[in-house]
This record gives C-alpha cells, structure tokens and sequence, in this order.
C-alpha cells in the first residue's frame, strides 16, 4: 500500500466534499437544517414562520440516494484499489480510513471552524446565535453512531474491491 497516495486522495477527498458541502450552503443555507442542534432548528423555524416538518421520502428521493451510494461503494473501491489494497483486510483498512478521514474533517473543519464563524452560511434568523453554533459536541454525538456503519460499509467495498480487482 502507499501512503503518499492514500495521504494524497484524503486531501483531494476532503477539499472537493468541502467545496459541494460549503457550496450547496453558500446557494441554499437551509440545505441541511436537520443537521444542526436543535436549539438552532427551533429559532431558525420560528423566525421564519415555518412548523417543523420531516419530509417523507419519494420515490426521486431514495432513487438519488441510491445512486450516490452506488457512486461512492466504486469510488471508495476504486481509491483502495489505486492506493495498493490487494486483499480484503487492507481495502477495510484504508475505506474505513476514508470514511474516518471524511467524518473528522466535516466535524471538525466544516462543522466547527467554517459553519460556526461564517455567518454567511447560518440559516436566516439565527445569525446571531454564536454560543449555539460553536456547539462542538453536538457534533461529535452526531457522528459517533456513524463508527460502525462505516464498519459495514467498508467491508461492503472492501468485497467489491477485492471482486473487481
């Protein structure tokens, strides 16, 4: 396995989910207002005149979402494969890495740094709310559950990697 090329698609990874991410909420900041503390979706719903409602998923919805797992199932495969995997345990390894790597850099960079101290991207009528956007460890809860999902998910690939190549 190389590590100067698995260091090089982490970055490469990070700073283009980093530019779609920071885009989609430079265009539309309500984009993802389910995934901030719930003291933000409250003021943010109540200055805007608007109830709180879970969207149900159309059939469009769970086709795209689909589809984005199918792209990023070969995509994460085809990185491990690009990085030197050869067997199972090392395409595990480094996808599991990936998903690491992409969880950290959204919490901690996206969600600490950018979207805390950018009010540009705060969901209108919560511009003022600092202490609630600083709010590090509601972020960290939020990922946490996620450890073992990237668990299956890597060894999912990690079949698909060895299967393929």
């Amino acid at each position: 396995m190389s590590i100067s090329v698995y260091v090089l698609e982490c970055v490469v990874m990070c700073a283009v989910f980093g530019v779609f991410v920071f885009g989609m909420m430079l265009v539309n900041p309500v984009s993802f207002v389910g995934d901030y503390p719930p003291e933000i979706q409250a003021q943010y719903y109540s200055s805007q005149h608007k109830e709180a409602v879970k969207e149900r998923m159309t059939f469009l919805t769970i086709l795209r979402k689909g589809i984005a797992v199918i792209a990023f199932l070969f995509l994460f495969a085809w990185m491990a494969h690009i990085a030197g995997a050869k067997t199972f345990a090392d395409g595990l390894l480094l996808v599991y890495g990936y998903m690491l790597v992409l969880a950290a850099f959204d919490t901690c960079f996206l969600d600490w740094v950018l979207f805390a101290n950018i009010k540009r991207v705060r969901l209108p009528g919560t511009e003022h709310m600092d202490r609630e956007y600083h709010q590090k460890w509601f972020h960290v809860k939020a990922m946490l559950p996620m450890l073992p999902v990237f668990a299956v998910g890597g060894g999912i690939i990690s079949l698909v990697m060895t299967w393929l190549w």
